[in-house]
């Protein structure tokens, strides 16, 4: 166990592929649980953070290694570890099955999904798409990929956009943004670990800049759709990666009586790993307290 977690267990995503599964589970009985979603490059076991804090709430963390993250090549023929996707339809079916996989262990507990990155862009779509079958009480989001922080010149998308097409999985590295995460040492030094291990991706693939950017705008667009969950939102003002005005903006459309939004305006990037994080837990765990059960 190398994150604090109590156990690893896997789910069968589909006939071929399995995926870990970091669980923190509480002592007492469970009062709530959490499916943490992670972000690009990163894997479930980063979740030990938050997770650690809500264990001692009564709150039960289940967060899977993403396709193509993480330990997904130590259990998945041909997989390597890079900033990867076929699609997004694909990750958002993944955690649909997992939410009723977690639903099965816990019939009577609310389940709330926790978010960060690119993880917050498949937890929005899946929350305008196959959530709305769901009872989920609410969506956690952290530093949500709308938009890039850097702009990508038009040429750079078009050259991607056709390499994409004639090899998908091309893979370049990406620049060196780990430094830039949080300002807690600690943490940006086991990121670095992972990387060095291979447990942390440090290239992107050809395929990933087109379908993010399809699913962005996408997104973005039926933001304006949001209904019935509840949402929790906390932006980076020093973000490198996703522009926290996009997210803002995206995010202000929907009803104004979902949103609670905050923004720490010196964070970077991980809200979640950042050192004023316990007071984002504070108010993450007193808005949990108010959603009906």
């Amino acid at each position: 166990m190398s994150f604090s977690e109590t156990k690893t267990e896997l789910f069968q995503a589909d006939a071929k592929t399995k995926l870990l599964v970091y669980e923190w589970l509480p002592d007492q009985e469970v009062k709530a649980v959490m499916i943490g979603i992670h972000g690009g490059m990163a894997h479930g076991g980063d979740w030990v953070t938050p997770a650690l804090y809500f264990k001692e709430k009564g709150v039960a963390t289940y967060a899977p290694d993403l396709r193509w993250h993480g330990t997904y090549p130590k259990y998945n023929e041909k997989g390597k570890v890079f900033f990867h996707i076929n699609s997004y339809d694909e990750y958002v079916d993944d955690i649909h099955k997992f939410y009723s996989w977690v639903k099965e262990r816990h019939p009577n507990a609310p389940i709330f999904i926790i978010c960060h990155s690119n993880g917050a862009l498949i937890a929005l779509k899946y929350a305008l798409t196959l959530a709305k079958k769901t009872d989920i009480k609410g969506f956690i989001v952290s530093s949500p990929w709308l938009e890039n922080r850097v702009k990508i010149p038009a040429i750079m998308k078009k050259i991607a956009k056709l390499i994409a097409g004639i090899y998908p999985t091309f893979a370049v590295k990406t620049p060196a943004l780990t430094d830039v995460l949080t300002h807690d040492e600690k943490i940006t030094a086991r990121h670095h670990q992972d990387e060095k291990i291979g447990l942390r991706g440090t290239k992107a693939s050809a395929k990933l800049g087109v379908e993010s950017e399809k699913t962005q705008a996408w997104v973005i667009e039926n933001m304006k759709t949001w209904e019935r969950f509840p949402m929790f939102a906390v932006l980076a003002g020093e973000d490198q990666l996703a522009d926290p005005q996009g997210s803002k903006k995206a995010l202000n459309s929907i009803p104004s009586n979902l949103l609670t939004l905050i923004v720490h305006e010196k964070n970077y990037h991980e809200n979640f790993n950042e050192v004023n994080r316990d007071e984002t837990f504070g108010a993450i765990w007193k808005w949990m307290q108010k959603i009906p059960g």
